[in-house]
């Protein structure tokens, strides 16, 4: 086989498991890939050019893995690749006091959660009795921290 191959097998075997370790940490296909070219590079190295050369090759190889590594975390490349946006909203930033027995009507159906329309102010609410179709009257039955449970107001609870 020719020595370009065998240092193009060598060459890409190091790339993927640097990227592997770096870039796309836990996918294993590209560690998987550079771990398999890397020992088909070493065994063609060891069968076609003998013990000593395929040793050095493995120490070689090892070596420039190692430096392509620390050099990669020190420069910060995956800095390059890291999400850098950060969520800052949360559920039900309730603005207005809500209280047991305020009224409101279901924008979306309930089942068993949804938004409703309580006090001029859209939020998540759950029931826990049973599936409400939008625009039904509800009243707050529960409030307990950002989480608020209301059920159907009917005839007997109006």
């Amino acid at each position: 086989m020719d020595l370009l191959f065998i240092l193009l097998l060598l060459v890409c075997g190091m790339a993927l498991i640097v990227l592997e370790l770096v870039a796309i940490p836990g996918t294993t296909i590209a560690g998987l890939g550079g771990v398999a070219l890397s020992i088909w590079g070493i065994f063609k190295v060891f069968a076609e050019y003998g013990t000593g050369w395929g040793s050095a090759v493995i120490v070689f190889d090892v070596i420039v893995c190692l430096i392509l590594l620390i050099w990669s975390l020190k420069t910060k490349t995956w800095k390059r690749f890291a999400q850098k946006e950060e969520i800052s909203s949360k559920v039900n930033e309730i603005k207005t006091k809500i209280n047991v027995g305020d009224k409101g009507k279901t924008i979306t159906r309930l089942a068993p959660m949804g938004t409703a329309l309580i006090n001029g102010e859209r939020m998540e609410v759950y029931t826990s009795t049973s599936f409400l179709d939008p625009n039904t009257d509800i009243v707050v039955e529960e409030v307990s921290g950002n989480k608020v449970r209301v059920k159907q107001i009917t005839e007997n609870n109006s």
